[in-house]
């Protein structure tokens, strides 16, 4: 695991298709994901930007987050712990049945090792431009697919998952999850369970997630939580 899994913890599609039917223009976001030897905690807010009109337009996204992951370096297997944070500014707009967008920005993240490794790109503090392309349509009734792609230029990191959804409930939803990320130093797969749930007349949402995820040092099970309110 790399802090490009920042992402897999993140409501952020259904939290943006959510908000321009409940008449909300700002979002936030918090939640973590664990295993063994792996976690990932974070909050965000996204907020309009100039020209925001009725869920199109400029949007500005501000996160923060902070994780721990192993990887085999040159001294053996290294414990990495770091936290980050991240500036951007994108574009979103609605489509038939869904909508998608595109951010750029510029992200710092901070990162120590033990033991020390010489020969790692994600040491020290680091800043580099980051970005991510999101895309949820809805396929059929009650189905939707949603898509996360991101790119950080410093240590070539990558990040991308396939979400899809089915409401079974009026409030209730269940997703399927891929997720592929990685970077100079590790990658890892995964694909897992989301069980969403809104409660009636409100404009949150909470989503329980559990899964496999395959890496380089060890594979594992993971859980997770993840919140998004509009407001």
């Amino acid at each position: 695991m790399n802090y490009a899994t920042q992402v897999a913890a993140i409501c952020l599609s259904a939290s943006l298709a959510a908000a321009p039917a409940a008449g909300k223009d700002r979002l936030f976001l918090s939640g973590g994901e664990a295993s063994d030897e792996e976690y990932y905690t974070y909050v965000g807010l996204i907020a309009p930007g100039p020209g925001w009109k009725h869920g199109k337009g400029l949007f500005q996204r501000y996160w923060l987050d902070r994780f721990g992951y192993e990887y085999v370096g040159g001294p053996g297997v290294v414990k990495a712990k770091a936290w980050g944070g991240e500036a951007a500014l994108g574009y979103v707009t609605p489509t038939p049945g869904g909508w998608w967008s595109a951010s750029a920005g510029l992200r710092y993240t901070d990162t120590s090792l033990s033991p020390s490794d010489p020969e790692a790109s994600a040491r020290g503090g680091q800043a580099s431009a980051k970005f991510q392309l999101e895309v949820d349509q809805e396929v059929a009734p009650d189905w939707r697919v949603g898509a996360i792609g991101s790119y950080t230029l410093k240590q070539s990191q990558y990040w991308g998952r396939l979400r899809v959804t089915r409401r079974v409930a009026a409030n209730w939803s269940v997703a399927g999850e891929a997720v592929a990320n990685g970077n100079d130093e590790t990658d890892s797969i995964a694909s897992g369970l989301v069980v969403i749930w809104q409660p009636p007349s409100t404009s949150w949402t909470l989503g329980l997630k559990s899964g496999y995820r395959h890496q380089d040092t060890a594979d594992g099970m993971y859980a997770g939580i993840e919140l998004g309110a509009a407001f």
